[in-house]
């Protein structure tokens, strides 16, 4: 083999080399698109985790207020007690209605924890994925799909998370109305008997 044959020869391979190059930075390029998309959306994530426990914060101020109303009941029954038996019923039935709310509140928590465990096992999976893409470039582009894939999933599962927290608040809201109207009325009853 001659020189001028060997110096084609190392051309040639210079030229696949960096053909290789070239394709293992464009592999490298979409993974790093993939995380950075994989990180957005984490953000927005716990974004909305931190409004849900916000509104979830309300919600224990409701009780608190609530609690404050049965107290000033109580002390209202103290003062008639002809009209003793009538109220000690009615507040059976909203202590009821409270272990019911807070029922209602315990799923949510449950909601939630399982949501964050769905995140820590999709940070899990794409922490993995992104490892094997490191030493595998040439399935980094199926892999990105995959995450996409999962990504989607979890935007679904935590619409669906958001839709029935909203309807739980809702439904939430309008019992703690109606048990102020009732608290409302039976305060100004005791406070009609008194005089």
């Amino acid at each position: 083999m001659t020189t001028e044959q060997r110096l084609d020869r190392v051309e040639d391979d210079l030229a696949a080399v960096k053909q290789l190059l070239a394709s293992a930075a464009t592999y490298a390029e979409s993974a790093n698109r993939g995380l950075d998309l994989a990180v957005r959306r984490q953000s927005a994530t716990d974004t909305q985790i931190a409004q849900l426990l916000e509104a979830q914060t309300a919600t224990d101020a409701k009780l608190d207020r609530l609690t404050e109303r049965v107290d000033e009941l109580t002390t209202s029954q103290n003062r008639t007690q002809t009209h003793f038996d009538q109220i000690a019923a009615r507040f059976d039935q909203m202590s009821e209605r409270v272990d019911q709310l807070t029922a209602a509140q315990n799923r949510t928590q449950t909601q939630l924890e399982q949501l964050s465990s769905r995140m820590d096992e999709f940070i899990f999976h794409t922490q993995r994925i992104f490892n094997q893409q490191a030493t595998v470039l040439e399935r980094a582009d199926g892999r990105s799909e995959r995450l996409e894939a999962i990504v989607q999933r979890l935007d679904r599962n935590y619409e669906e998370q958001k839709s029935q927290f909203q309807e739980f608040q809702r439904t939430t809201g309008a019992a703690l109305e109606r048990i102020d109207r009732v608290l409302d009325y039976l305060l100004r009853q005791q406070g009609g008997d008194a005089r």
